[in-house]
């Protein structure tokens, strides 16, 4: 199942659980890392200030603990915190990032009981309510599931606080005791209820992603597909006179030199005629592989001109340079020797090639180019074919192929 489709059927399915499929899973993991890891960074630093300034709390309610609540909550919690924010930022863990907050929140918790039950102040159990303020604090921050285990804990030590000062059926240790559970609720339901909301927006940004691609997919599959010739895949001739002119346009303001190449299959009519167009057609796509092989800059493009010609667009070439690569493709063609049979100039398949090459100039056009590459390929099977020509209107040389 692909990312779209899979994507699609979490959204229609639902995820009451708060959990994807692995592979969406995995990826929600790793994409919010770095959001969670900052959020969870400057989370852990204010609930240390937040945890110092508890103190307050400690001392107008148990002032008896007050050396223990300032060595507990300044001592152990404020170190602990900063040592555990330390690692999570050095180590990618970002699935125990969020048990981190767990532990944090359970520690302040478990600090918060503890002094409690220290206490012999009339006010120790009315301490408890700070556990309310870490609850809500944690839940703010921390994912679900991970804080459902750690109010579930809390609970328990809150009932197993209230218990030991005898107090679990007393007006204060039942208004107390749900307070703390009433605060649950509500703040895991805002929790539940932020992360849904979180992961759908996510998904719908995936889907919305994956159908971006996939249409940039089509169309790019498309524009290939009109500026392509499907039986030798080079570029159509729509492609050709786009580029033509782009390098036209390059070549003009930067007056260098650019040549143009125009092909053409010789005796390619008897060839299909004898042969029959299954193999005209293989033939072609043999000769546009064997050309594709000779053209070696990424500056240059060769293209399917029509029919059994094909053209190739130079930049920054010289006559004398395209001449030469013209001459490579007439041996390499003649090379591969596929058998001709019908023509009367040699046994197996050869090309003519005529070579222009021109600095464009305010009185040339692109037509003039093609117009001299013509004409040095009408020269060209003028004088015997297999052969690469040169234009006779540029300083240049005549080249012929070996017999």
């Amino acid at each position: 199942m692909d990312r779209s489709t899979l994507v699609t059927d979490t959204l229609n399915r639902g995820f009451a659980g708060l959990r994807f499929p692995a592979p969406i899973e995995a990826r929600f993991i790793q994409d919010s890392a770095a959001q969670r890891l900052l959020l969870i960074q400057i989370s852990g630093i204010a609930s240390v200030v937040f945890f110092a300034g508890v103190l307050m709390a400690d001392l107008f309610m148990i002032p008896d603990q007050m050396p223990l609540a300032l060595a507990l909550r300044v001592g152990v919690y404020a170190p602990i915190c900063l040592a555990g924010l330390w690692l999570l930022s050095r180590f990618d863990w970002p699935r125990l990032r969020e048990w981190g907050a767990t532990g944090a929140g359970l520690l302040a918790a478990a600090i918060s009981i503890t002094l409690s039950l220290s206490s012999h102040s009339p006010q120790a159990l009315a301490h408890l309510v700070i556990l309310n303020m870490v609850v809500i604090y944690a839940t703010m921050i921390g994912r679900f599931w991970p804080m459902l285990v750690m109010c579930m804990l809390i609970a328990a030590g809150h009932m197993a606080a209230v218990l030991i000062k005898g107090e679990l059926f007393s007006s204060l240790g039942m208004a107390m005791t749900l307070l703390l559970l009433s605060t649950m609720v509500f703040t895991l339901y805002g929790n539940y209820a932020l992360e849904h909301s979180d992961r759908k927006v996510y998904l719908l940004d995936q889907r919305e992603g994956a159908l971006q691609a996939e249409l940039a997919q089509t169309n790019d599959t498309l524009a290939r597909s009109v500026r392509t010739d499907p039986l030798t895949g080079l570029p159509n001739r729509r492609h050709f006179d786009d580029f033509l002119g782009q390098v036209w346009v390059h070549s003009r303001a930067q007056s260098t030199s650019m040549a143009l190449l125009l092909i053409d299959i010789d005796h390619f009519k008897r060839y299909n005629d004898l042969k029959g167009h299954p193999a005209g057609d293989r033939c072609l796509h043999d000769v546009a592989e064997t050309l594709s092989a000779c053209v070696r800059k990424s500056g240059d493009l060769l293209a399917r001109w029509g029919g059994e010609e094909f053209a190739v667009v130079m930049s920054n070439t010289s006559l004398e340079s395209a001449a030469m690569t013209a001459q490579r493709m007439v041996e390499a063609v003649r090379a591969r020797a596929i058998p001709h049979g019908a023509s009367p100039s040699n046994a197996v398949l050869t090309v003519s090639i005529g070579v222009a090459a021109l600095t464009p100039a305010v009185s040339h056009t692109p037509e003039s180019l093609i117009e001299q590459a013509d004409a040095a390929l009408y020269l060209a099977k003028l004088n015997g074919r297999d052969r690469a020509q040169a234009s006779q209107g540029q300083p240049s040389t005549s080249i012929k192929a070996r017999a």
